[in-house]
């Protein structure tokens, strides 16, 4: 028996092999070990001739996990380069090999504690095939990983952070060989500039609360203020174009900057002081006042004179606007923009050219802006249109002209995360965090671009237009910069300037791709901006304008309205509960707003000694416009209230209103006192006030009379019958019909009949009887 027992615990041990792995290996039993990587250089940014000949990478490891991991090492290692977009887009995408060179690893001494940070840096030779070289030999644009691999908490070794990106070549360094200096292998072939522009935007998530003129300006965070100071995404945006393509300047000629007046027109409060709302409704003052003065002073110096777009208002979403029947808010939003960015930059717009979130439009929304003074020209994704892969200018069916982006370029512009690599994590790339590699994909694709011409041949456009908003901060954007000026100089590419005139193909039709559809803003988040839109339109018509007054109607509603663009800014595309925050916060500050045009409570409640005694009511108007309104009395149980006239309100003030009224009964009772537009639209919330009456009512009053009345009547009915009661017959026989015997009054009683005996003689007393004997 024991062999047999054996024999089956061994079978049992075999067969239970593999799940007691799999529960070995769970994730929840397994330590829980996590690395970051977050590199800070990169040299050269792009390779030449007479640039290093060595790659340098330096950057942080953090232990974000709860485990010790030993055995840090790290290494650059690279694909091969790229042929087709298709190489690039998988490149891009980190779908491309990286493993044609697998360089020695560099190791890291000590134990990484979780928590704690090291600092790594890698050398790789260009050229050399061995240690750390990455053998690179012909120019190109290549494919890069750095790839950290460490052992955490005494496990085996494994890869656990790595981040990509691409490295163009231009032309390739000398190198020692065999101990001789080897020539230089160029790449560069001169007369192939393609044309290339850029649109380059200035963009910002709406922080601003609904506010009118007169009061503090109200932020929903002060991330403005660390993105104005120095070293912040937007001063780094604003400097490094300044510095690099400064106006008159070859690169700056075929640069167009896009800006979103909402933040122009922040920047503007801001600088005259602001304060920053937190979630729970606490209020603190805002610390970026001289930070926003001196970046819109940048800003202005920085783009008079060149070529300037304003985005819609806010940025909003055109497409999700009038999918949802709000057209007019898709005017607004295109008109405002223009109209404040032209004030606040005090230089000439495009006004004509549209460039919509995304680069996608409808033909309905396209329709609701038609008109060439709104939309003369556009921007779109190459996606956008049904003829794929179009480039340089496209004329639309009965449309406007419109310049297609390369959507490629867009694509290393925008931050995506690689799919995780089998049995490793996943690997990022310098755009998915705002980084100072954050440009460092979209400057290997534009390299890309610049030396191969897939079908298009060589003198096509190139157009790059990076997503509104752009991760990319100052040292970013001057990398790529300097990378633009470096390829014009080296003749890849020739700034021109943005056009969307001069097709030469056949028109083309709009495409709505349908995951353009599915980013949208929500539909009701659309339908609640238009609500309140109705809402301020309800409060306007009450206004008054006073010629003499500082602050007109449109003074006070107009920026009210354009407030409620920001709800359905494309910055919350893909971000339905933000853009639902953000409907939030608008519709509590316009209620706010609304709330201070009402009846104020008084301390106590009104004591009425008389019937008629009148009402005095104090209504107060906090926005700073004079107020036509009308005041409804409401819940009258206790009250006749005459009809009120109309009162006109004075700005920022207060007035008392006579209302007279009639007791109908005593007590303590509740009424509501509402304050509307002369059309019947409430205005702030009812006031409840407190009656207390002492005095009778008018129905009191004719109850206690016509009860009195009654009382006086049953009284005299008394009487009366009383006195009939005590009256007799009268004296003697009566002649009549009744006389002679028989029942009646003369006759002898009926049987059974009991009569009063007959009243004694006046004068007589009691018969006394005598008694004989």
């Amino acid at each position: 028996m024991r062999p047999v027992a054996a024999l089956v615990a061994i079978a049992l041990l075999f067969l239970a092999g593999p799940f007691a792995g799999s529960a070995t290996a769970a994730p929840g039993d397994a330590p829980a070990a996590s690395l970051q990587l977050a590199l800070d250089q990169l040299t050269p940014r792009v390779v030449t001739s007479d640039g290093p000949s060595v790659v340098t990478v330096t950057g942080t490891v953090t232990n974000t996990g709860s485990v010790p991991v030993a055995g840090l090492a790290v290494r650059l290692q690279r694909g091969d380069p790229l042929h087709t977009d298709s190489d690039a887009a998988a490149a891009l995408e980190g779908r491309a090999g990286t493993d044609a060179v697998s360089p020695s690893f560099v190791d890291v001494p000590g134990t990484l504690e979780p928590g704690a940070s090291i600092s790594v840096r890698i050398d790789a030779p260009l050229r050399a095939t061995g240690g750390t070289g990455l053998g690179i030999d012909t120019p190109g644009t290549y494919p890069l990983l750095v790839n950290v691999n460490g052992e955490p908490d005494g496990q085996a070794r494994a890869r656990l952070a790595a981040t990509r990106m691409l490295l163009p070549v231009l032309s390739l360094p000398a190198a020692v060989v065999d101990g001789a200096l080897s020539e230089d292998v160029g790449g560069t072939v001169p007369g192939t500039a393609r044309p290339f522009t850029m649109l380059y935007p200035i963009v910002d998530v709406p922080h601003r609360l609904p506010g009118v003129p007169g009061e503090t300006t109200t932020l929903t965070d002060d991330e403005l203020a660390r993105s104005f100071a120095e070293g912040g995404r937007l001063n780094g945006l604003v400097g490094a174009l300044a510095q690099r393509a400064p106006v008159g300047s070859t690169l700056r000629t075929g640069l167009c900057v896009a800006v979103d007046p909402d933040l122009l027109q922040t920047a503007q409060a801001m600088a005259d002081g602001y304060q920053v709302r937190a979630p729970d409704g606490t209020v603190s003052p805002g610390t970026g006042a001289d930070a926003a003065r001196a970046w819109l002073a940048g800003v202005t110096a920085a783009l008079r004179g060149s070529c300037v777009v304003a985005l819609p208002f806010a940025d909003a979403d055109l497409v999700a606007l009038t999918r949802n029947g709000d057209e007019d808010a898709a005017v607004r939003a295109v008109e405002a923009g223009r109209e404040v960015a032209g004030d606040i930059l005090d230089t000439p717009l495009q006004n004509s050219l549209l460039w919509p979130a995304d680069g996608v439009i409808d033909d309905a929304t396209l329709s609701a802006l038609a008109g060439p003074e709104r939309v003369g020209g556009l921007v779109l994704s190459s996606a956008a249109v049904t003829q794929a892969g179009r480039t340089g200018v496209v004329a639309l069916d009965d449309g406007p002209g419109a310049a297609l982006a390369d959507d490629l370029l867009t694509s290393a512009a925008t931050p995506a995360d690689a799919p995780a690599t089998a049995g490793g994590p996943v690997t990022s790339s310098p755009a998915a965090v705002s980084t100072p590699l954050s440009t460092q994909d979209l400057i290997g694709a534009l390299a890309f671009r610049a030396t191969s011409s897939p079908g298009q041949g060589p003198s096509s456009p190139v157009l790059l237009a990076p997503p509104h908003l752009w991760g990319a901060e100052g040292t970013g954007a001057d990398a790529l910069l300097s990378a633009i000026s470096l390829m014009t100089d080296r003749g890849l590419l020739e700034p021109r300037a943005l056009t969307t005139s001069g097709a030469t193909t056949r028109p083309t039709s709009l495409l709505y791709p349908i995951g353009a559809g599915a980013a949208e803003v929500p539909a009701s988040v659309v339908d609640r901006t238009r609500g309140l839109v109705g809402d301020i339109d309800a409060v306007a018509t009450a206004a008054v304008a006073d010629p003499g007054a500082d602050v007109t109607p449109d003074d006070v509603f107009v920026p009210l309205r354009r407030a409620m663009l920001r709800p359905v800014s494309a910055a919350w595309r893909g971000r339905p509960v933000l853009a639902t925050r953000a409907a939030d916060l608008a519709s509590t500050r316009l209620d706010e707003l609304r709330a201070t045009v009402r009846v104020l409570e008084p301390p106590g409640p009104y004591s009425l000694g008389t019937s008629d005694a009148p009402l005095l009511m104090t209504v107060s108007n906090g926005l700073p416009v004079a107020l036509d309104v009308r005041i409804v009395i409401a819940s009258t149980a206790g009250l006749q209230v005459a009809p009120i006239p109309d009162q006109r309100i004075p700005p920022l003030g207060r007035i008392q209103v006579r209302v007279s009224a009639q007791v109908v009964r005593a007590g303590q009772f509740a009424v509501d006192a509402i304050v509307q537009t002369p059309r019947g639209d409430d205005l702030g919330p009812p006031t409840r006030l407190q009656v207390r009456s002492t005095a009778y009512g008018t129905v009191t009053v004719w109850l206690t009379v016509i009860a009195g009345a009654l009382l006086v009547l049953l009284v005299i009915r008394r009487i009366v019958r009383r006195a009939r009661d005590r009256s007799g017959p009268p004296d003697g026989p009566a002649d009549g019909p009744g006389d002679g015997p028989g029942p009646g009054p003369g006759g002898p009683p009926a049987p059974g009949e009991r009569r009063p005996s007959p009243p004694e003689p006046a004068g007589t007393g009691p018969t006394v009887p005598i008694r004989t004997e």
